[in-house]
């Protein structure tokens, strides 16, 4: 690997423990940072436990990273409302829509409200009153 040289400023009193460290343990003050940078972050890796792929994709949802449609066949799931009761089980946030999405599920929720919607029946002629105050038979 690439070595890069670095400058930056330290306590001295803070210097004076870590050349007292190297001193006491052996090596150097370079190889103790170097040492000290290479460790961050490999705790909270080991520490993390493997996430499993179906939260992986649960994630990428809520993230707007993928399309709810995309995330149920990779679950394997019939369809995105599926997708959207494991969202919620799992406590995840529902991805925000961009307004073209949301214009499009809209046009697409009316034409299937559309689709039920029986036929209304043609107006009826109610009976009344004629003109000259005879009622048609």
């Amino acid at each position: 690997m690439p070595k890069a040289k670095i400058g930056f400023e330290v306590d001295a009193d803070d210097l004076a423990h870590a050349k007292a460290y190297v001193a006491r343990h052996g090596g150097s003050l370079n190889k103790l940072v170097s040492a000290l940078f290479a460790s961050l972050g490999q705790q909270e890796q080991r520490a993390a436990p493997a996430m499993d792929p179906a939260t992986r994709v649960l994630l990428e949802v809520s993230a707007a990273k993928i399309s709810i449609m995309e995330a149920a066949q990779q679950l394997g799931l019939p369809d995105a409302g599926y997708v959207l009761q494991r969202l919620a089980q799992a406590g995840l946030p529902l991805p925000r829509l961009s307004p073209s999405d949301a214009n499009r599920q809209l046009e697409l929720a009316q034409q299937a409200l559309d689709a039920c919607l029986l036929e209304p029946a043609p107006p009826v002629k109610k009976r009344g009153r004629s003109a000259g105050g005879v009622i048609p038979a």
